[in-house]
């Protein structure tokens, strides 16, 4: 059974929405598939006037506030979370 490492992405905001990635093992290790996303440097205002910086990643054309290695889940736990079969199929 084909296994997959799952990166959880956070869209920007105040809302918690994440997007939900998936790499195969067979050829992407750990620290391939984080390096998908590339950190970008951004800046906020914060309640007191001033600027600061932080990493967000991009990746796809999408900026995300944060990415979180979610582990190594095979093809069945990931049909039962809701992903098709042909969604997998074509990673």
């Amino acid at each position: 059974m084909r296994q997959y490492h799952m990166i959880s992405a956070k869209r920007m905001g105040w809302d918690q929405i994440y997007d939900y990635y998936l790499f195969p093992t067979d050829r992407y290790t750990k620290k391939s598939a984080l390096a998908e996303f590339y950190p970008v440097t951004k800046e906020t205002m914060k309640n007191n006037g001033q600027w600061y910086k932080y990493t967000a990643y991009e990746f796809r054309g999408e900026t995300y506030y944060d990415i979180i290695y979610d582990g190594i889940y095979d093809e069945s736990n990931l049909l039962r979370r809701g992903f098709t079969k042909e969604e997998l199929d074509n990673m």
